[in-house]
């Protein structure tokens, strides 16, 4: 590659993106992905991803190779070192930061690609050598994909995809419509997904306030589908109890992939600003966000606006950091 030409007229034929931890953000770069895989049909495209969002990226058609990044207790600094060092027998001609820490662009770094994008931010701009500059006004005020597109604007794409790409099946998925059957639903019987909670504890609308929502919902005869994670299990337990039976189902642990699958049969989507809801915004399904001290203007749903309600309180210190012992007065 010619260092002396622009980065949108070198021959690109590697991408390398390293997407964010939490599933909703990786969930908004999609578009982006999208956006450019349109603009380079023939490129190679992996990606970095934490899981579980690696799941969810297996089933995408923008992108070819997922790698699944160490993460948990036992996998440590030195175990990141190794990963990213073992990625330079690939040669990626292009880098991708999507999250903005320092870390993220030291370990990019160690890859050996030779161009790397992302924000000058966390004081890592010399690990790049196409730096991105914003603003704490724009970190903080600016829609994610939108935020997120800006990192390639060396590439000059032309926009954001509008929609979301469907995903494909992965060997051994189960179909939708086993699981439906050995909840107890028939295929094509309709229900609600509710999703009662949150990655941070101070994100979520009180449980005892989706008991009540889930018992009025079943008084006017529509059937509730629980999701959430295996760490849930016992929020959703509590809810399901709360109401009958046979109209409060839980979703059994699958992957993201078949989860996307079955919240694509909800007829409404009802939770709080969260991954999952993301993931049901990403399959077309209407969205009901409840948005407590998050911004829906900067992580609402990418769905169009006639299929989304965000349901928040804006009082004058919204949003905030969720610290609210530090922080509120």
């Amino acid at each position: 590659m010619d260092n002396t030409r622009p980065l949108y007229n070198q021959d690109i034929r590697s991408f390398l993106l390293w997407v964010p931890n939490w599933i909703g953000d990786v969930v908004l770069t999609l578009p982006v992905i999208q956006s450019l895989r349109r603009a380079y049909p023939m490129a190679q495209i992996s990606v970095v991803a934490k899981s579980p969002s690696d799941e969810l990226l297996l089933g995408h058609p923008a992108i070819n190779t997922v790698l699944t990044l160490p993460s948990g207790l036992e996998n440590g600094f030195w175990q990141k070192v190794k990963f990213a060092r073992n990625l330079k027998k690939f040669n990626f001609d292009v880098g991708v930061l999507f999250p903005n820490s320092f870390g993220s662009a030291f370990f990019l770094s160690l890859t050996g690609v030779k161009f790397r994008l992302g924000y000058d931010t966390d004081a890592r701009g010399f690990l790049l050598t196409h730096p991105v500059a914003t603003t704490s006004h724009l970190k903080k005020s600016q829609y994610r994909v939108e935020y997120y597109f800006k990192i390639l604007s060396s590439l000059k794409l032309g926009a954001p995809d509008a929609s979301f790409a469907k995903l494909t099946s992965q060997e051994g998925d189960a179909t939708a419509r086993k699981i439906l059957l050995d909840m107890g639903l028939d295929e094509d019987e309709e229900f609600l997904a509710l999703h009662p909670g949150t990655s941070k504890v101070e994100r979520g609308w009180h449980v005892e306030r989706f008991e009540i929502l889930c018992q009025k919902l079943i008084e006017d005869g529509i059937r509730v589908v629980l999701v959430g994670t295996e760490k849930e299990s016992e929020l959703l337990n509590r809810i399901r109890k709360s109401g009958k039976p046979d109209m409060i189902k839980i979703i059994p642990p699958v992957n993201l992939r078949v989860l996307a699958k079955l919240l694509r049969k909800s007829r409404l989507f009802i939770g709080n600003d969260s991954g999952m809801m993301h993931l049901a915004a990403m399959v077309g399904v209407p969205i009901l966000g409840i948005f407590g001290p998050g911004n829906s203007k900067t992580s609402g749903p990418y769905i169009e606006m006639k299929k989304q309600e965000v349901v928040t309180k804006n009082f004058s210190c919204s949003p905030c950091k969720q610290k609210f012992f530090k922080e509120c007065k």
